[in-house]
């Protein structure tokens, strides 16, 4: 990678909308996923072109002399034209890859390569006590607090401890919906 995904702090701003990728001129170039090609031609001298994926999602290709043309149905890495120089002022040879979901949002299309890896982490483990998810702690006594005094924490703790709760995932104890208080 030439130069990564740096989007603008506001939709007119200037950044980079995508990414640049080193590619020897006059390799060829390949579609991103399946699709259907929104445009093929020129746009401010430069060869480009769009295809709008099943998903919401198009991704564009520059500096590209195509091979397709707008309505085309491309499939996941077809070849969809042959990288040209200069799109870079520094000399490189490189791709400018984009991606947008709506007109004027763009994503890294370096995100669209692999899946998003979604983790789900316990809250606790099973069996464990977790007083925060039962019932509220039981009242204290109002004698040793007085009126309007808050009780210190030293008072409570030994009513809290009196009261334990187990928490269970709700396919272990589907009756009790997850939560059981002794």
């Amino acid at each position: 990678m030439v130069e990564g995904f740096d989007p603008p702090a506001v939709v007119w701003g200037a950044g980079h909308r995508g990414v640049d990728l080193a590619v020897a001129a006059g390799s060829p170039v390949r579609a991103a996923g399946a699709g259907e090609v929104a445009f093929a031609g020129m746009v401010a001298g430069r060869p480009v072109i769009s295809i709008d994926h099943a998903d919401g999602i198009r991704t564009t290709y520059e500096p590209v002399a195509p091979s397709v043309a707008a309505g085309d149905a491309v499939g996941a890495g077809q070849v969809i034209g042959t990288l040209l120089p200069g799109h870079r002022s520094d000399g490189v040879d490189a791709l400018h890859w984009g991606a947008r979901t709506a007109r004027k949002s763009y994503i890294n299309p370096l995100r669209l390569l692999r899946p998003p890896v979604i983790r789900l982490k316990p809250a606790a483990p099973t069996g464990a006590i977790r007083a925060d998810r039962c019932h509220p702690h039981p009242p204290v006594p109002s004698a040793p607090t007085g009126a309007g005094r808050t009780p210190h924490s030293a008072e409570i703790a030994p009513l809290r401890a009196a009261r334990t709760c187990r928490w269970a995932p709700p396919r272990a104890r589907p009756q009790a919906r997850g939560k059981a208080c002794s």
